[in-house]
This record gives C-alpha cells, structure tokens and sequence, in this order.
C-alpha cells in the first residue's frame, strides 16, 4: 500500500539528493556540456547546411521522406529540429548513464533495511523512479528552453510557432526518455553494483538493438522490440502517428516498471 505523504517526502529526498550526488553528476556534467558544445559551435553551421539543397537531400535519404524533410528545417524551425533529432538519437545513451544506479548500491550496502523501518518497499521503489524522472524532466526543460531561445535569437519563425514547437519537442523527448529509465530501474533492480548496473544495461540494450534489426527484415515487427522503434513516428509530421507512438511509449514503460518492480519486491533488502 503507498502512503502518498511518504511517497512525497521520499521523492523529494531522492530528487534532492541526486542533484549533488555524483552518480548524477556524471550525467549532469557530460549531458550539459555536450550541449552546450552543441548550440554554441556546431548548430548555427548546421542549420545553414541543412536549409540548403544539398541538406535537405541528405536529410530526405535518410528519413526517405522529402515532405517531411522540408518540415522540420524549412517549414519549422531547424534549431529544434535538430534539437529533436539529436536528442531523440541520444536518449537511451545518456538515460542509460542518468537512471543506472536507482537501487543496486543501496541494495548491496544494506541502506534499504533502515528506510524499510518508516517505508513500503513500493514507495522506495516508486520514489527512486519518480525522482530520476524528475530529473530528466528538468534537465531536458532546460535544453528545451535553450533551443527554442536558439531559434528565437537567429529569427527563425514566428514567437508562437516557435514556443508551440519546443513544447512539443520538449513533452516528446521527455516521453520517450521514460521506457529507457523504466528500463534501467528493471537492471539496476537485481544488478549488485552502479558499474554492474550501468554495463549490464548497456549490453542488454545492444543486444535487443541487434536482434531487432538483425531480424527486421524478415520479421517487420522485430524493430519495435526496443522504445527506438518508435522514432521515425516521433518526428513525423502526422498528429495521428505521434499518438499512436505516444500510446506505445507508456505502454513500454508500464513493462519495463512492472518487470522491475516484480523483480525488486523479491531482492533480499
């Protein structure tokens, strides 16, 4: 049974907590510095390259789609667009480093038994998934916001176009970053160790990444195997396949959480 007052406290503690700690740290350092490599040295040429023919070209080969290649860097603003496309090719990588050690060295140092005096171990584990997410939600706001003032500097749409799309960029990249942090509360539910946790979760998903496309031409479906399935429908321009890639997302998620939870509920503590 959650006890919603503890649950909050809880959150908030870990979220706190992770804001200084350094297995964050080691997500918040490299993932704003690449960023900020990103919009200060490289998205500017970018930009102008990939507005230009032979850009928007390249951009139709590798999504096989000239329409859609027009909308997001001639139509739209191209700092977002780019923004959109990095991040979401990025995501599992730097989820994978953000959300890798939710349990495994609370669990080998035995730090879980005394929270267990005054918690359930569902609100511990709960907790420690709300306070990762929480802390991607803030720093993927934040890059949100960097970009769209990116786009708004170089005069590239209109105000409302402008805040329109980087909202929508910003709930999208943050939705599909929630199955890769289900995902690793699942590995670091019975990995022994942040490095075990962090290595393992690393193979398991190279490992579904090369069965999916290994396989996808004879099976189509195997792609969708992993969360990055849904990519190409993330950024198309139609509302209907966005929904329906939202949809699977959570219901992604909803896997990877239950099958952490089931496993965490019987870890010895």
């Amino acid at each position: 049974m959650l006890n919603l007052y503890r649950l909050k406290e809880l959150t908030l503690f870990n979220f706190c907590y992770s804001l200084s700690s350094l297995k964050s740290l080691a997500f918040i350092i490299p993932y704003f510095l690449f960023w900020y490599l990103v919009f200060d040295n490289i998205i500017l040429l970018a930009v102008e390259w990939l507005q230009s023919t032979q850009g928007i070209i390249f951009v139709s080969w590798i999504t096989q789609d000239q329409e859609l290649a027009l909308e997001l860097f001639v139509d739209r603003s191209a700092s977002l667009s780019i923004y959109l496309l990095v991040s979401i090719t990025l995501t599992p990588l730097f989820i994978l480093i953000a959300a890798n050690n939710q349990y495994s060295s609370d669990m080998s140092r035995g730090a879980f038994r005394f929270l267990l005096m005054r918690a359930t171990r569902a609100e511990i584990y709960f907790s420690r998934f709300i306070a990762v997410s929480l802390l991607v939600l803030t720093c993927i706001s934040i890059t949100s916001l960097w970009a769209s003032t990116q786009a708004l500097l170089n005069e590239e749409d209109t105000l409302e176009a402008i805040t329109m799309f980087g909202l929508q960029t910003f709930v999208l990249v943050f939705i599909y970053s929630l199955p890769f942090i289900a995902f690793m509360s699942m590995i670091s539910s019975f990995a022994r160790s942040a490095f075990g946790s962090l290595f393992l979760g690393m193979m398991s998903y190279a490992i579904l990444v090369l069965i999916s496309y290994w396989f996808k031409s004879d099976i189509s479906q195997a792609i969708y195997l992993i969360p990055s399935g849904l990519k190409s429908y993330l950024i198309d321009i139609n509302t209907e396949n966005i929904l329906i890639s939202v949809a699977a997302l959570f219901a992604y998620t909803l896997f990877y959480f239950v099958c952490g939870w089931h496993i965490f509920k019987r870890r010895d503590i």
